[in-house]
């Protein structure tokens, strides 16, 4: 275990590993590999076989759907063999669970090598839950996963709570229990609640998980303009989706974002119409969208609980920082460094990302590294970091190539106030690169300290060499920043 995150480096220790999720909709192989608690997409592919097409009218798997689900798997499995994963977890949800054929269909499955498990509606919602605990950990409130057969809805409270629920509201079905207008809408859907005797979530968030609803934030996100590009982690206050729901289950979609595919776009105003009953039914206080669901929740539940218990963030920047030879503990060090000058109580492991980004920035070319650094910041899926992380941490990078000019669409992500601090991280972390160059016997004979009203540059007798003009000017610039005076002493027993 580090001093500073509770983080060790088996949390960033590559894994291979693989979920097939045999749904109602699409059958889908997902391999990870990366580290076990930021685990990263290798390979996604999926096949539209509509496996519950025909369920509501027939009780059965279709014929055709189950051929082309079986020639997906059998693909699958060969894959699996051929890129030497052993750990794989092969699932099948509510078509399967539902049809009278499905016994058969999972039989067959069995024939081709592969070894599936059958959820039970509680033990979907359950994995769904547990997904989006592992990307948001602590959330509370609920969670919504629609796939293409079923709606699962679970309570979350820092974990899955028992007594979750699923009803035949997926996106196969939702057409047909639409047909009868609105209100014959409103009242299945209220019906179905009441049946199933869900009342909790009244002024806590709603997480909702499922490709239709990601489709459904993509739009939302185009309608406002949103400054970040990636769905997951998105939020967006109950009324301001109940109001895009409104528009978009009418069907008529105009400027439709170019990310949603045909095919999810044609569900898109099925999914909106859901979305807007359960909002007005269960009242939550925002709306939030998780790109982590079954197949994450699924992985999550194999870790240890010290791995579980990592911050994602920090293990998903462990490990993209390795590629630049960057290393943890080091970086570790110089965080260290420059944390005297700040109050970052509860915001330590942002600090240490932020840390770690901007030092990988700069084994990058020098006309890259600032646009670079503030991409990987603002566009890479970083599990655990929300979008006033994201504004922070890209603040912290383009300070720490001497920029302190805010670009304007980060005022919607943090207020001024934190990204202030977050151009102070900046900055203290271009003066001790700048004077140490990071190297371990020039941080610990160094020092940074707050002494009243000023900042004071502490340096061993044995580092006074270090000190130069471009140190006194980065000392000035810092010192102006944080609105202190500042001084150096050389001196020994730093």
């Amino acid at each position: 275990m580090d001093d500073m995150t509770g983080n060790s480096h088996s949390g960033t220790r590559a894994i291979k590993r693989a979920i097939i999720d045999i749904g109602s909709n699409t059958v889908r192989l997902v391999i990870y590999n990366g580290p076990p608690r930021a685990p990263v997409v290798i390979l996604n592919e999926k096949v539209t076989a509509k496996l519950g097409r025909e369920l509501g009218e027939t009780g059965r798997l279709a014929d055709k759907a189950v051929e082309t689900a079986l020639g997906a798997l059998a693909r699958f499995a060969k894959m699996l063999t051929l890129s030497g994963v052993n750990s794989v977890e092969c699932v099948a949800t509510a078509a399967a669970r539902d049809a009278a054929n499905g016994p058969e269909f999972l039989a067959a499955v069995r024939d081709l090598g592969l070894e599936p498990r059958l959820l039970t509606g509680e033990q979907e919602a359950m994995a769904s839950a547990t997904g989006v605990i592992a990307a948001f950990p602590g959330a509370k409130g609920t969670v919504g996963d629609l796939g293409g057969g079923s709606l699962e809805l679970v309570g979350v409270d820092g974990k899955a709570k028992p007594g979750g629920i699923s009803l035949p509201y997926g996106t196969l079905r939702l057409p047909a229990l639409r047909a009868d207008g609105a209100e014959r809408f409103a009242a299945t859907v209220r019906d179905g609640l009441a049946r199933a005797e869900w009342k909790s979530g009244k002024g806590k968030p709603l997480y909702i998980v499922g490709g239709s609803w990601r489709a459904l934030a993509l739009q939302a996100m185009r309608r406002i303009d949103w400054p970040l590009d990636d769905p997951h982690g998105f939020v967006i206050s109950a009324e301001a989706a109940l109001r895009t729901c409104r528009a978009l289950e009418k069907g008529k979609i105009d400027d439709p974002d170019p990310r949603i595919s045909s095919s999810r776009l044609a569900t898109l105003p099925d999914a909106a119409a859901l979305l807007g009953q359960l909002i007005e039914r269960i009242q939550p206080s925002t709306v939030v969208f998780s790109s982590w669901g079954l197949r994450e929740g699924l992985l999550f539940a194999q870790l240890d609980p010290e791995t579980q218990a990592l911050d994602p963030m920090l293990a998903g920047v462990e490990a993209f920082v390795a590629g630049s030879l960057v290393e943890p503990a080091h970086a570790r060090k110089v965080a260290d460094w420059v944390a005297p000058l700040f109050a970052l109580e509860g915001q330590e492991a942002l600090h240490l990302g932020a840390t770690m980004l901007a030092l990988s920035a700069m084994r990058s070319e020098p006309n890259m590294r600032t646009e670079q650094a503030m991409a990987w910041a603002l566009r890479k899926r970083w599990v655990g970091l929300d979008a006033h992380g994201r504004a922070v941490m890209a603040m912290t990078v383009i300070a720490n190539s001497g920029i302190t000019e805010v670009p304007p669409e980060f005022d919607r992500l943090a207020s001024r106030e934190d990204l202030d601090a977050a151009i102070g991280w900046g900055l203290a972390l271009r003066l001790c690169r700048r004077l140490t160059a990071c190297t371990d016997e020039a941080l610990a004979q160094t020092a940074v300290r707050r002494e009243g009203g000023r900042i004071v540059l502490l340096l061993e007798p044995a580092m006074e060499a270090l000190y130069a003009n471009a140190m006194a000017k980065d000392m000035r610039r810092l010192s102006e920043w944080l609105g202190l005076e500042w001084d150096v002493k050389v001196a020994e027993g730093v």
